[in-house]
C-alpha cells in the first residue's frame, strides 16, 4: 500500500503530535501536564500563542504558565513558571476542578482506560507510577491521552491492570460506574489520532504521519478498519509558530529515545 500521508517539510513526530494536541485545547481551559511532558507542554504553549491564550498550564500540577519548554519538570530544570505552587494548591486547584489531564501509560487499550501501575512479564512484574495523580482522570473535565509509541505492547485490547477508567471498563459505561466527567476524548499516537466513537471505542479520526496503512493494523492491539482515515495536516504558520517561540532550541528535532518509538518509522 503506497503512502498515505505527504511528507510535511521536515516536520518531526514530536512536533506534528505537539500541533495536533494544540488543537483540542481551548482558551479559558485549565490544563495539567504530567512531569515528563515534552510533547504536552508544547502543544499548551502553541496553543497559548495562537488560539487560547487564556489557557492556564499546570506543569506538573505545580509549575503555573511555564514560558519555556523543557524536556521534564525536575529540579534544575528551568521551565520560567509564572508562579510555583506546593502541593496543598495541586489539591486544592483540582479539587475546584481541571478541564484537562494528560496521561501516557504502560499500557493503553480500545476503550481509552491507561495502565500506570503493572505489566505482567514472564520475569515478574514490570511495574510503573502507579496512583500518581490518577484520581484525576476522574475528576478532570476530560482526559486526553498521548504516547509516542505505536505498538502492540502499549495499544492492547484490555489493559491489565485500570489506573485510570477509559469509556468504558468490563461492559460497563462511564455512567453505570458512576463517573461524573467526560473521560478521554482523543489518544495521539505518532501515526494515528483515535477518538471514541458512538460505543466509546476508540477509532481512527485521522493519520498523522507518512505510513503504510497495512503496517499501521499490525501494530495495533484491537481491531482497525481496512482502509486509513484522512490525513492530518499541519499548518505553516504553526509550524512557525512551533519553531521560533514554543521550541527555538530543537528538543521537538531530537530524536526519541531508544525504545520510545518504532524503528524506521518515527524520529
Amino acid at each position: 500500500m503506497a503512502p498515505i500521508c505527504r511528507d510535511d517539510g521536515g516536520v518531526t513526530v514530536r512536533e506534528r503530535m505537539s500541533i495536533a494536541i494544540s488543537r483540542d485545547l481551548a482558551d479559558g481551559e485549565v490544563v495539567l501536564t504530567g512531569a515528563a511532558s515534552a510533547i504536552p507542554l508544547a502543544a499548551c504553549l502553541l496553543a497559548q500563542s495562537r488560539h487560547a491564550p487564556a489557557l492556564t498550564i499546570l506543569g506538573a500540577g505545580v509549575y503555573i504558565n511555564p514560558r519555556r519548554l523543557v524536556p521534564e519538570f525536575t529540579a534544575g530544570w528551568d521551565c520560567d513558571p509564572v508562579a510555583i505552587a506546593d502541593m496543598s494548591d495541586v489539591f486544592s486547584t483540582t479539587e475546584l476542578g481541571i478541564d484537562v489531564m494528560f496521561y501516557g501509560g504502560m499500557q493503553i487499550d480500545r476503550y481509552g482506560s491507561v495502565n500506570l501501575h503493572y505489566i505482567p512479564t514472564a520475569a515478574g512484574l514490570l511495574r510503573g507510577p502507579g496512583l500518581a495523580n490518577s484520581a484525576l482522570g476522574h475528576t478532570a473535565a476530560r482526559t486526553i491521552l498521548y504516547t509516542e509509541r505505536h505498538d502492540r505492547r502499549t495499544l492492547v485490547d484490555v489493559v491489565d491492570y485500570a489506573s485510570v477508567i477509559g469509556q468504558a471498563w468490563r461492559g460497563r459505561s462511564r455512567a453505570d460506574l458512576g463517573l461524573p466527567n467526560a473521560g478521554p476524548s482523543a489518544l495521539f499516537t505518532p501515526d494515528v489520532l483515535f477518538r471514541p466513537d458512538s460505543r466509546g471505542m476508540f477509532v481512527p479520526a485521522r493519520a498523522m504521519g507518512p505510513l503504510e496503512w497495512d503496517d499501521v493494523i499490525d501494530r495495533t492491539g484491537w481491531p482497525m478498519p481496512p482502509e486509513p482515515p484522512e490525513a492530518f495536516e499541519v499548518g505553516v504558520e504553526e509550524v512557525r509558530t512551533l519553531r521560533r517561540f514554543v521550541d527555538p532550541g530543537g528538543l521537538l528535532a531530537r530524536p526519541a529515545q531508544p525504545g520510545t518509538a518504532h524503528a524506521g518509522k518515527h524520529s
